[in-house]
């Protein structure tokens, strides 16, 4: 039988048993290798942390059984009408985190069999940090202040680093998140709350504060102190999801200094780039080494072990960056 994890009741983590489907015409039957944990998502939405107006309301429920958005997994079968993949082939899918699936093979990118398949699990989110690239957009010799280093924010920051900015600062809580952040490019980072090291990040651009923030932190608190720290007709990216929107509040910087706030959101094609050709561009930036990802997946965990995995991404956050789970003993 197949095994999935799923949050039964708020605040609750099981793995059940199921029977996957066979595959339709157009459709794959995969067995995933490794599937990667979207913190923030996911303990998001394991402890429904969110207003009953907000798409997370519109969007989940419990029982709940989309746990996860990236893995790593291998065609076991196909559909009829399935000429681009076959059986061995590896595929990326941003579906839960479960042993095997059933998926449109249309959903599905083709993974280089050469490249680290652990690491290949963060295209997911390296998707969800385009759409703050390309919105931004991220431009050689600029300069950029990701807020949050966390999994989406690391992703930012080396997509920021590919497009050759010239100043790439990350704000964070985490001592080691910020370390990570250095290792894949950042080359200005600060530690502590934003409206505390306010000074700095101003110090750091002479005054003016930085032309764009990226808010990846899905934390309502943070975007009236983005608003301070940028530079008069600056911009402001919400990356980060958050569940309380309607805590998020603007200051009198938004009218005194012209900002512009430009929100994106994973499912929000633009200009062309699909999930496919991103998850393209992402492999390639993999396999010439422009994404350096070593030491982002902090935490290995096999399925079994949900209970842990989830406690850490709950209470312990700031310890964790990549949280995998190793599906190649189930």
């Amino acid at each position: 039988m197949a095994k999935r994890i799923f949050f039964p009741a708020r605040g609750e983590v099981d793995l059940e048993e199921f029977a996957p489907k066979s595959p339709a015409a157009d459709e794959v039957l995969v067995k995933t290798r490794y599937s990667l944990m979207s913190i923030g998502t996911e303990t998001t939405i394991l402890h429904a942390k969110y207003d009953p107006q907000s798409h997370f309301a519109r969007m989940f429920s419990f029982p709940q059984r989309k746990t996860g958005v990236q893995s790593i997994a291998e065609v076991c079968e196909t559909g009829s009408e399935v000429t681009e993949f076959k059986p061995g082939d590896l595929i990326f899918m941003r579906h839960a985190h479960t042993s095997h699936w059933t998926l449109p093979a249309r959903l599905c990118s083709a993974v280089p069999a050469h490249l680290d398949l652990k690491q290949a699990c963060w295209c997911g989110l390296a998707k969800t940090a385009f759409r703050a690239a390309f919105a931004a957009p991220f431009q050689l010799g600029e300069e950029v202040l990701i807020v949050g280093a966390g999994p989406v924010g690391q992703m930012a920051l080396r997509w920021a680093t590919v497009a050759g900015m010239a100043t790439v600062a990350v704000a964070d809580l985490s001592a080691k998140r910020l370390t990570l952040a250095q290792a894949g490019g950042a080359t200005h980072t600060f530690e502590g709350p934003l409206d505390t090291i306010a000074d700095q990040l101003m110090a750091a651009t002479g005054g003016k504060g930085f032309a764009t923030v990226v808010d990846s932190t899905g934390n309502p608190q943070v975007l009236p102190q983005a608003l301070g720290v940028a530079a008069p007709f600056g911009k402001i990216i919400l990356l980060g999801d958050a569940g309380h929107p309607n805590r998020q509040c603007l200051s009198s910087d938004m009218m005194t200094k012209g900002l512009t706030i430009t929100a994106t959101h994973d499912h929000q094609d633009r200009g062309g780039w699909t999930q496919r050709r991103i998850d393209q561009l992402f492999f390639q930036h993999m396999a010439s080494g422009a994404f350096r990802l070593d030491g982002l997946i902090t935490h290995e965990f096999r399925p079994t072990d949900y209970q842990e995995a989830y406690a850490l991404s709950s209470d312990r956050r700031e310890d964790a960056v990549g949280i995998l789970f190793d599906w190649t003993a189930i």
